[in-house]
């Protein structure tokens, strides 16, 4: 029988690998347009959003903002 600590372990990895799986379409997305002459906002724009998708769930900056204490 699972526990409530394995299935949030469980969605929490499944959460990881999802976010893992949309930066690497970003990245295609990315060198296709940068290969194909895009205007540069675009990349920045991709660039950006790849960079937030990173901090928020692989460098865990939420924990900062809940009100148990976090760190």
């Amino acid at each position: 029988m699972e526990t409530s600590h394995d299935q949030e372990k469980k969605m929490e990895l499944r959460r990881g690998v999802l976010v893992f799986v949309v930066l690497a379409v970003l990245t295609v997305i990315e060198y296709f347009l940068g290969t194909h002459g895009a205007p540069g906002i675009f990349l920045w724009l991709i660039a950006l959003l790849k960079a937030g998708l990173v901090i928020w769930f692989y460098m865990h900056i939420q924990r900062a903002f809940r009100e148990e204490g976090g760190h």
